[in-house]
């Protein structure tokens, strides 16, 4: 339940973030989500229950949509076209550092002092940013784009939008645990698209105005996304299931799964600094395939190993799908983000993040189910199925490039070499 409605408000609130940092500018909303971060976490620290930590996770989440929404955002507008691949590649690349710099750093706390730690460690950092964020960011990239669009808050459609999106997380979180065809999550599901659809037909007619009318028609938008979703879906098992792979088939400690899982991490930072620098100079759409084809290839390498791996080709597996993964995320950003107009950088940003957010959850819900599906019906052991979850992972990373890759004609790769001036 605590994972289940953080991701549910996480996914939920992306696309009202970016609307509301479109509309009202990008400083006083990242603030806010610092602040709220902040404020759930010091909360979380001092819960002696369940209930109440699950309830927190809820503004958690939210804060987190918040940040990881309109950082991106924030780069598409500071930088010019020609070079936001580069500037993007270098922030995901310390987004994920920071990422791998806090769960280590938690799991060291957390052993030592207990989990309450693991929450106190973040107030400093968050009081800190929040200082930073007021004083030292630039108005001029982060306020409001175009003063003459009309400030009205849209609270119909972003409610809308918001339980649209978080039932359709609990949803499939719940099929993963009820079963798909149970009453809890068909009710959840039905509910989450009878909502999207009245979204979609308010946003079409211009009633809902929290995000821009043809979004789905921006250049990059619908195969960026699409292809961060796939990409997510393929990739995370290699935090849900490879963990179980290391250590009850290799008979490794959890101190080497910790190893393997950070070499992963630091070969991500490595592949989304170059391919950012890569896609300002040779395209985002070819970066991004190349990044799904290596990301492709270490999940097969990584799946086909059987009972008896080799240490030295599991840690080849592991670097490949670092390096491809952090260069298809880089690539992705940049090819979304790069023809996008600075008045709609927070709702093109909010697609990227909304689609690895719910990809997130598909995998798990999606890769789990194929897994007991597996064993439980057709007899096979663990690793027979987890080789052919690889294969159907790898396949999937396939199909993330091949989405992009299929429009290279598309007008988004032709501002490559056009600087400008985002304001």
């Amino acid at each position: 339940m605590i994972i289940i409605f953080y991701h549910g408000a996480r996914s939920g609130f992306g696309f009202i973030a970016g609307g509301i940092a479109d509309k009202f500018g990008i400083k006083w909303p990242l603030s806010a989500g610092i602040v709220l971060y902040t404020t759930a976490v010091a909360a979380i620290s001092i819960q002696n229950s369940l209930e109440p930590i699950v309830a927190l996770r809820v503004p958690q989440g939210i804060g987190v949509a918040i940040l990881f929404t309109l950082a991106p955002a924030l780069i598409a507008r500071a930088f010019g076209p020609s070079r936001r691949g580069s500037a993007l590649g270098f922030t995901l690349a310390t987004m994920g550092a920071g990422t791998f710099t806090g769960a280590l750093g938690g799991g060291l706390l957390g052993e030592e002092f207990g989990w309450p730690a693991i929450f106190w460690m973040r107030i400093p950092i968050g009081i800190i940013l929040l200082i930073a964020t007021i004083i030292g960011l630039n108005q001029s990239y982060a306020g409001a784009v175009r003063d003459r669009v009309k400030k009205r808050f849209d609270v119909v459609g972003s409610a809308i939008l918001f339980a649209s999106l978080f039932t359709f997380v609990l949803g499939l979180s719940f099929a993963r645990v009820d079963g798909w065809i149970a009453a809890l999550p068909m009710t959840l599901l039905i509910t989450s698209v009878v909502l999207g659809l009245t979204f979609a037909k308010g946003n079409k007619t211009g009633n809902f105005t929290i995000l821009p009318i043809g979004l789905m028609n921006f250049p990059g938008f619908k195969s960026g996304a699409g292809s961060n979703f796939l990409i997510t879906v393929a990739s995370f098992v290699m935090w849900f299931l490879f963990p179980f792979y290391v250590t009850d088939v290799m008979g490794k400690s959890v101190l080497t799964l910790g190893a393997l899982l950070a070499l992963m991490a630091i070969m991500n930072l490595v592949g989304s600094a170059v391919a950012g620098y890569l896609a300002d100079r040779v395209g985002d759409r070819l970066i991004t395939f190349v990044g799904s084809i290596l990301t492709a290839i270490g999940l097969v390498l990584a799946g086909i190993q059987g009972n008896a791996p080799a240490m030295p080709v599991v840690i080849l597996a592991t670097t490949v799908i670092g390096v491809g993964f952090g260069a298809h995320q880089a690539a992705v950003y940049a090819l979304t983000l790069r023809g996008t107009a600075p008045e709609h950088a927070g709702s093109t940003s909010a697609g990227l993040t909304v689609s690895q957010t719910i990809g997130t959850v598909v995998s798990i819900a999606l890769m789990t189910s194929l897994l007991n599906w597996q064993q439980s019906i057709n007899g096979r052991s663990f690793t027979e199925a987890y080789a052919i979850l690889y294969l159907i992972a790898g396949g999937i990373a396939v199909l993330a490039g091949a989405i992009v890759i299929k429009k290279q004609s598309d007008s988004i790769d032709r501002t490559i070499n056009v600087d400008s001036n985002p304001e």
